[in-house]
């Protein structure tokens, strides 16, 4: 294979400061507005979760039994399961719901049981709006701006350098956190409608590393929803819910749940407020990127799309799903979830090392103050809610490159209709647009290379091991000579290239260096915070691990793009 030279392309641009704001007035944003006037907004959302409740409502009978379970499953989870993240005042609004379910029973012959579980049924969503429903504090986030960037400065600047930027006015935050993608065409698209942003999810960093990056680009503030675990410590949680982030409790499983959610999202979209989700889920348990989305959150851009061309057939506001990819060098919780991906799919097969002692975790201490990390957001082209590519008027265009209206495709015998089966189509396809936009708009870094690389030998080079096996090789077993690493390195770096011409994936800043520093760049920066070395290089040019497992966590990040047949 020809040697490839790589250089940046003309139209990848990295911003170098903060934008201004797309709408300069924060008292105006629909996040600040609509959260400000928490009594209508629930209102909303508990009416059209009404109307759509007709699977419990249908008849009598099924009401009761279905209040009965949801109160059921409530309990459960309050006894078997409590987090002190939980309102202490909720088992009492349980226990006054029991009182009324049974008042209702002793009515079940009579003819006024309707009203009563329409009540209850009112009670409940209004217990759930006000738990999950935010506030937006102008001073909180302010503050947040302010704050963020030196602590992500020192999170990704090892000591020494901090020691050298200390009194300086200001650290060059954007030499640590990359963001690149069509700033300009989101930032004009947010003009014109809301928009979705539904990035990769890695890290417990990813939330104020989205949040703070999509600040950077002068967009107005995201809703987002954040596990009611996070809401432990009050400081954090006033914090939380000042910045417009919604209580989502996962242990709730039951229908009305769920539904409540959707409809939560749907009206904060329909109500113009920007919004994140992480469809992925949560946190990649691998470190690969996501393949299979969860869709329920996703599909509400479907329905509240629908629903703006309701309200105005002609002239409806347009959703905007724009899709982001987070790189980093190393990931502070890897060695935690790669265990849980490995017992998950291996099982019995998987045996955990773990150690815990106090030594390594003043290691690891040493490594937050001495490792020299970064990140990359990169954000994708966005699209309509059915995965059309958008210009920047906003005017959908399908694969053919053919314009398209979208409002056609909620429509039979023109008449605007509702059918769930087909948005659950829409949703399906949406997803795979994410994925494959996913994948193109992913950043490689040095990092991702050298670990892809280092494992793809040592899988070959004992491809009659099991994955298992493999994972726990010896250290003395690991050794690469440095020849034969540069080799495949190559390879693998000139097909990077060529699919990086293709518009197959994206490359970092560091690919326009020789051979030689690239590889030194990418095993200084692997997990370079982690006790145990992912990479190293010892004396004699042997190329080693400290940690198999961590290898392939770091390596799982290229996986998808059939570069094994270039080892």
């Amino acid at each position: 294979m020809t040697k490839k030279n790589f250089t940046l392309p003309e139209n990848r641009v990295y911003i170098d400061k903060v934008q201004p704001f797309v709408h300069e007035d924060i008292e105006k944003w629909p996040i600040h507005v609509q959260y400000n006037n928490r009594e209508e907004f629930i209102k909303q959302v508990v009416e059209l979760t009404i109307k759509n409740a007709s699977w419990l409502t249908k008849d009598g009978k099924t009401f009761r039994r279905e209040l009965k379970n949801i109160l059921y499953q409530e309990k459960i989870r309050l006894t078997q399961d409590p987090w002190k993240s939980d309102d202490p005042k909720e088992k009492l609004f349980w226990k006054d719901i029991k009182k009324q379910i049974i008042a209702s029973s002793t009515l079940e012959y009579q003819n006024d049981t309707r009203d009563v579980d329409e009540k209850i049924l009112k009670d409940i969503l209004n217990y759930y709006g006000e738990e999950m429903t935010p506030n937006f504090k102008v001073k909180s986030y302010r503050f947040v701006q302010n704050v963020l960037p030196p602590v992500y400065v020192r999170l990704m600047s090892p000591l020494k350098e901090l020691f050298f930027n200390f009194f300086s006015s200001k650290m060059n935050f954007f030499r640590k956190m990359k963001v690149t993608g069509d700033v300009d065409h989101i930032r004009s698209l947010s003009k014109q409608g809301t928009v979705v942003v539904v990035p990769t999810h890695f890290s417990n960093l990813d939330s104020p590393t989205i949040g703070y990056s999509l600040n950077a680009i002068g967009l107005s503030a995201f809703t987002y929803g954040a596990g009611v675990n996070l809401f432990t410590l009050n400081a954090l949680s006033r914090l939380m819910n000042n910045l417009g982030a919604y209580r989502v409790d996962r242990r709730r499983k039951h229908r009305l749940y769920l539904e409540f959610l959707k409809n939560f999202s749907k009206v904060a979209i329909l109500n113009e407020i920007n919004s994140l989700f992480f469809p992925g889920g949560t946190r990649s348990r691998s470190g690969a990127l996501e393949s299979r989305l969860k869709l329920g959150l996703l599909g509400t851009t479907i329905e509240a799309q629908r629903m703006n061309f309701e309200r105005d057939l002609k002239n409806g506001k347009k959703i905007f799903i724009v899709p982001a990819t987070l790189n980093y060098h190393y990931v502070f919780e890897a060695n935690s979830l790669i265990d849980q991906h490995l017992k998950q799919v291996g099982k019995e097969e998987y045996l955990m090392d773990e150690d815990h002692s106090s030594f390594s975790a003043l290691k690891r201490a040493y490594k937050v103050i001495t490792a020299n990390a970064g990140m990359v957001v990169s954000f994708g082209p966005p699209m309509d809610v059915l995965g059309n590519i958008v210009d920047r008027e906003g005017q959908s265009f399908d694969k053919s490159g053919q314009k398209v209206e979208i409002r056609d495709y909620f429509m039979l015998n023109n008449q605007l209709t509702q059918d769930s089966q087909r948005d659950q189509q829409y949703t399906q396809i949406l997803g795979e647009a994410i994925v494959e936009k996913f994948k193109t708009h992913n950043v490689v870094l040095s990092s991702h290379i050298v670990a892809f690389t280092a494992f793809q030998i040592l899988r070959k080079r004992f491809n009659h091991f099991s994955i298992y096996e493999v994972l726990r090789l010896p250290q003395d077993e690991t050794t690469i000579p440095k020849t034969e690493f540069r080799i495949i390195f190559d390879r693998v770096r000139d097909r990077l290239i060529e699919m990086s011409e293709n518009k197959e994936v994206l490359l970092g800043e560091e690919f326009d260096l020789p051979q030689e520093e690239l590889i030194t760049h990418g095993i200084k920066h692997v997990g370079n915070y982690h006790d145990k070395k992912v990479l190293k290089m010892n004396r004699h040019g042997m190329i080693y691990t400290q940690s198999m497992k961590l290898l392939f966590f770091y390596h799982n990040r290229l996986t998808g793009y059939e570069l094994e047949q270039y080892i």
